[in-house]
């Protein structure tokens, strides 16, 4: 059905039924001749929805799918296309799940407003006082390029008045669109309908959430809409990094990875010969915050392996197991602390040496990093 209405036929709609043009061969156009010469085609004129074949001019249509039927079906008869026309309905009214929630994401104002300023320091603004909510983000603003886009979308997420129109049209139990014209019409034309139609119908099925949207956006009314751009850049984009602090989203619903980059270090050996690490980022997750971890395949004396995702060899953290601001920074200094300043090349403590010992116990080298 999808590739007849993208189709360029002209369709005939009656009775909220699609009908198609019938394609004639000898034997059909006998038995069609046959049953309107006897009248049982549009005999029945109390319910022209009984008819199976009408005749408009001298073309014949064939009567094959209710429309209200297709729409209330067509989830199932195509998803893909069904779901592909909801998302662009509700990213019209910026209504996506990400759009609205990131507002009321407290682990991410956590680290937006606790975390962040308590790690990017080298600006003076925020190494004086502790800084309100509005100043840290004009602080983000300032320091990361947001592309238009998100800036056009802020101005559009703060105009309510087309929430409103939406909502006011679900409470007063209006039709969700007025039906198709009838007659002879394009299947274009039907299609754009039909298209209406669909995105009517996800605004009614969402009204919960159209409600829950309006509500939140009147609490942001009054915000900058740079500052908005900021949260809907994050949620689309999951992840930011100002001054090598930063936190992208997990999979987890309101889950984030929070890490630090070390940058370039220096550790020496037994003998003071120097090995330079590269920068990797430390980090931790919101969801299990006990121990820090690199997330780049790495090696170093106080990871086991060589590969990505790796806990830090350390002393016990006496912290809770809580995602607390307080603690996910201490857990992430202590894990920077202890690969930038923990070995000693005197005990060579760790997993790994970085110099070969009398005794040679076969482990990973370091030989590529000393300078």
């Amino acid at each position: 059905m999808r590739r007849l209405l993208d189709s360029e036929l002209e369709l005939f709609v009656e009775s909220d039924f699609i009908y198609l043009p019938l394609l004639l061969d000898p034997s059909i156009e006998k038995e069609t001749q046959s049953l309107f010469q006897s009248g049982s085609p549009g005999k029945n004129t109390a319910q022209p929805e009984s008819k199976t074949i009408i005749k408009h001019n001298t073309r014949h249509f064939v009567k094959t799918i209710k429309v209200h039927s297709l729409l209330d079906s067509y989830k199932a008869i195509n998803a893909h296309h069904y779901n592909r026309l909801r998302d662009d309905c509700l990213r019209k009214y910026r209504l996506t799940q990400g759009a609205d929630g990131i507002f009321v994401d407290e682990t991410l104002k956590k680290i937006l407003f606790l975390i962040l300023p308590h790690f990017v320091r080298n600006n003076k603004n925020l190494r004086r006082r502790k800084l309100a909510e509005e100043e840290v983000l004009d602080f983000i603003a300032e320091r990361i390029d947001i592309p238009q886009k998100y800036h056009e979308d802020a101005l559009a997420f703060l105009d309510l008045e087309p929430l409103h129109e939406i909502l006011r049209g679900l409470e007063d139990r209006k039709p969700v669109l007025k039906p198709p014209g009838e007659g002879l019409q394009p299947a274009s034309k039907l299609r754009a309908w039909f298209h209406e139609a669909i995105q009517a119908k996800v605004l009614a099925d969402e009204r919960y959430r159209v409600k829950k949207a309006l509500q939140v956006r009147q609490q942001l009314s009054r915000e900058k809409p740079e500052h908005i751009a900021i949260f809907l850049y994050i949620a689309d984009m999951g992840s930011i990094e100002i001054d090598g602090f930063g936190f992208s989203r997990m999979k987890f619903p309101k889950e984030y990875l929070i890490y630090k980059r070390t940058g370039e270090y220096v550790l020496r050996d037994y003998y003071g010969r120097s090995y330079l690490f590269p920068d990797c980022r430390v980090a931790v997750s919101t969801y299990t915050p006990s121990r820090p971890f690199v997330v780049e395949k790495y090696k170093h004396p106080f990871l086991r392996g060589y590969q990505a995702n790796q806990e830090i060899c350390m002393k016990a953290i006496e912290v809770a197991n809580e995602p607390t601001a307080s603690n996910i920074i201490r857990i992430l200094e202590e894990g920077i602390t202890a690969l930038l300043y923990g070995y000693d090349a005197r005990r060579r403590n760790g997993y790994h040496s970085l110099d070969k010992t009398f005794v040679y116990i076969p482990t990973i080298a370091f030989e590529e990093y000393r300078i």
